[in-house]
């Protein structure tokens, strides 16, 4: 399969201790853990959903999804995993308007114009990992991120499984099995990359062998 990894700095890596970018990012893990599948990596540091950035241009993910997707036809599966930028302080979105943004991607990602002689492919919708303690104390993005954002990341998950079943994608949730460093409150150590890849890698298998079934 041809699976492409759509995110924001925690799909791109982006070590909260230097600022610098993981090795063993978790798309990179996943390609150890499928070697007969091809990983592509869409990561960007800042990316949000549905909204312009101002101290940031090119950082709407829904403004420039169609362009990637047709960059990466012929595609099997979408592993999307935004949101958490979306938290930021000046949006002031609650968990249902940050589902909202999860809709309008995956509107895009099912638009069967976009693929033109190949199938739409699989969508599986991760939702983000949640705010740490740190991001309200010592972290470098205080000010960036609330207690609101803090409050609104641990409500995200059912929402966006909501949607999920709505537009029949599939659903993980990140939070489930890895958590913010306590470096920024925002972004994954490597061993938290390593812990959602493997989550990642069995649910891809499950989808796979269900699809089998049918």
């Amino acid at each position: 399969m041809r699976i492409l990894c759509y995110g924001d700095s925690n799909t791109w890596g982006y070590d909260p201790t230097s600022g610098m970018r993981f090795a063993h990012r978790w798309p990179k893990v996943l390609a150890q853990q499928l070697p007969q599948d091809e990983i592509i990596e869409e990561g960007l540091n800042g990316r949000t959903l549905v909204h312009e950035d101002p101290y940031g241009k090119g950082r709407c993910g829904s403004a420039v999804l169609e362009m990637l997707l047709r960059t990466h036809q012929p595609l099997d599966l979408i592993i999307m995993m935004l949101g958490t930028n979306d938290l930021k302080t000046m949006y002031h979105l609650n968990a249902e308007m940050i589902a909202k943004g999860v809709r309008e991607n995956i509107k895009i990602m099912q638009n069967p114009f976009l693929y033109e002689r190949y199938a739409i492919p699989k969508i599986l919708v991760v939702s983000p990992i949640a705010l740490g303690e740190t991001i309200l104390t010592t972290s470098p993005w205080v000010g960036e991120f609330h207690e609101r954002s803090y409050q609104v990341a641990r409500h995200m998950a059912k929402p966006i499984q909501e949607i999920c079943a709505q537009y029949h994608c599939h659903f993980f949730d990140a939070a489930s099995v890895a958590c913010a460093s306590k470096a920024d409150g925002v972004h994954m150590d490597e061993e938290n990359h390593r812990k959602l890849a493997y989550a990642l890698a069995k649910e891809i298998r499950n989808m796979q062998k269900d699809h089998e079934k049918v």
